[in-house]
Parts: structure tokens; sequence; C-alpha cells
């Protein structure tokens, strides 16, 4: 008899405009990173994935110069090719949840269902007693968009075993760093051009969804108004030195005493003004979602939000989250928690924490010989 031993495969998050991937391995101390590997894109992903070029070949070459152990892979594909929603619904005796999520997604979906691949990653009862109510969170993805993908990443010598779900993957990585979801909390995932909005408890997703707000417009803002260099470090260095400390200046821990030198009190003013309306916006966000949550689920006590992508590169939006919406703040940076096999460490791209979902990806382990 064969004996199906289950290993870490390659994680691959595609971005909208990046790619990660990383592969886990156990040790005594734990999950450690075996291998990883990271592209940004030039050009933002548009059109048949198959025909990138250029998306192909950073793959091909991101898994060739690697140690990656095999070429299964996870892999989660970007929000734009996915529609996600909560549906209400009945299951009378004669049918089953499954058939009846397909038919009340009918109205959601964007296209016909029957060249929907369609999945359900949330589901919960809403009756007291013996009722047969309930609620889940459904997601869909046109059949062609799934090919496209897989044909890529298949030109790219891969193997796909699971196209997984991101707000899936996030909530695997936080149970991992955090143990098992109780009371509510909001996940938090910030991207380059897109963020992912949820709260999940352990009854499962009460709410998510994607929101056109990411880094890259953040950095474009300072690079315009204070004239930076072209690419995006300087922009990163502003976002980690000061970010939103100025608001808090006076009664900070910082290291940096700004208020006694005006230099520096200048620079944090100005980033601070240049990015303060731009993140009001992701706070707008935030409030709307908590406001549809609490009139669904009434009396519903938040108990904290976690940051994780790359918004952990703002300095003090920790407490800028926690002053406007009064709830305990984290920004969680998961490779200082994952240690890495050979004793290394990831260069200047781990400041960006781009990692995230493949790291939630790369802890769904499969079966094979």
């Amino acid at each position: 008899m064969f004996n199906l031993k289950p290993t870490y495969p390659i994680g691959i998050d595609i971005g909208d405009q990046n790619i990660s991937a990383i592969q886990l391995k156990e040790t005594e101390q734990g999950l450690a990173v075996r291998e990883w590997g990271y592209k940004q894109l030039e050009k933002e992903l548009e059109g048949n994935p198959a025909e990138r070029e250029d998306l192909v070949s950073a793959l091909k070459d991101m898994i060739k110069n690697k140690k990656f152990a095999g070429k299964r892979a996870v892999v989660n594909i970007p929000p734009k090719n996915i529609s996600s929603f909560p549906i209400q619904f009945q299951v009378r005796e004669t049918e089953n949840i499954e058939s009846v999520i397909v038919r009340e997604s009918k109205e959601y979906i964007p296209f016909p269902v029957t060249e929907a691949i369609i999945d359900y990653p949330s589901t919960a009862s809403t009756a007291v007693g013996d009722g047969n109510q309930y609620k889940a969170t459904v997601i869909a993805v046109h059949k062609d968009q799934i090919k496209q993908y897989l044909l890529m990443l298949k030109q790219a010598g891969l193997s796909v075993e699971i196209i997984d779900f991101g707000l899936s993957s996030l909530i695997r990585l936080h149970q991992y760093l955090n143990n098992a979801i109780h009371d509510p909390v909001i996940l938090c995932h910030i991207g380059h051009t897109q963020s992912l909005l949820s709260i999940v408890s352990e009854d499962g997703i009460l709410a998510q969804h994607h929101v056109p707000w990411g880094m890259h417009p953040l950095f474009k803002k300072l690079q315009d108004n204070l004239e930076l260099s072209g690419d995006s470090k300087a922009a990163k260095i502003l976002l980690k030195k000061y970010g939103l400390l100025y608001e808090n200046r006076e009664s900070s821990n910082s290291n940096i005493d700004i208020a006694q030198d005006t230099t520096m009190d200048g620079r944090s003013r100005a980033t601070y003004q240049i990015i303060e309306p731009y993140i009001h916006e992701l706070i707008y966000e935030f409030q709307k979602m908590i406001a549809f949550v609490r009139s669904e689920e009434q009396n519903t006590a938040l108990k904290s939000i976690y940051i994780y992508g790359q918004g952990a590169l703002i300095h003090h939006m920790d407490r800028f989250f926690e002053k406007r919406l009064n709830i305990p703040t984290k920004l969680i940076n998961p490779l200082e928690k994952i240690t890495f096999s050979d004793n290394g460490f990831l260069p200047d791209v781990s400041e960006d924490v781009p990692f995230a979902l493949a790291l939630g990806l790369a802890m769904r382990k499969i079966k094979w010989l």
C-alpha cells in the first residue's frame, strides 16, 4: 500500500502587480521557510494571464533559480477575478445546502451560473432550535479565468493542487500565529492597489470585501508632493520612520525626538499631512463594514483589528486606527515569527511584508506519494 505523506506545497500569491511565493518545512522549533521568491511586475495584470510572457517568465525564473522542493502549488488569484458575496437561505427537506447555494447565487454572479466555479468557505445556521435557515459567504470565478491561470502556471512548470481563497489563507495564517479565533476580530490585508477587509468569528466569516485602496497610491502621493526620486524607496523610508507619528509626537515612546528637532518635525508633519486624508478613506471602509455587521449581528463586540501586508510599513498606523475606531489594533509582520531553515533572512523586500497571503497558502498541507 502506498503511504501518502502530507507535505507543504509552494504557496503562490498572484497579486495585481506582484507575485510572492513561499514554501515551508517543519523543524523542531515549528514551521520554517524552506525557500521564497518575490517579483514586482512592471504592469498590472490585465487580460489573459496565459498570454503574459513576463508573468510566465517571472514564475519560471523564481522556481528554477530557487531551492523549492517539487513543483506542486497552492495558488491565490487576484481578487478582481473573483465574485464574493453573502447570502441567506432556507433548505427544504428535499434539498441539500450545496444545491440551494448554487440556486441562490445566480442573482449575484455577473455571468451564467453554469459557467461558474463556486465555493463557500463559510456557512452557519441562523435558526434557533430545529430550523433550517443558513447564511454563507460564497465565492465564484468564471471557469475560463481558472483555465487561463492553470495554463499559465503549467507553462511556468508548476502543478496546481488547489486554488485557494485569499481570506481563507489569511485566516489560516492568523490562526497559526494567534491560535483559534473565538470572539469577532477584524482581519485586514493591505496590498499594492487592493486591500482585503473582513470580520471573522468562531462562527465563520461575518463580512468581507476588497476595496480599491493600497500602498502604491500612497507612495505616489509622497513622491509627487515631496518631489522624491522615481522609485518608492524614499517614500517607504518616510512611512517607516514617520508615518502617522506626527499626530502623537509629544506622547510617543519613539526614540525620535521630533518635538526637539525642527527638521524632523517638518518632515513628520509633511508626511502626515499627505497620507492622512488617504488613510481616512480606508477608515471609512472599516466603518461601513463594522456598521453592516452590527446591523446584521446585534451587540457584536469586536475584540481586535489585525493589519497584515504592507500596512505594517506605516509607523503608528495602529494608534491611528485605535483612536478613530476605538478597537485595539495590531500591525502584523508574520516573518518576524517564522524562522528560516538556513538561518538566513529575507532581504529589504521583507520590510514591505508582501508574503502574508503566500504564507497562508503555503500552510495548506497536501498529500502526495
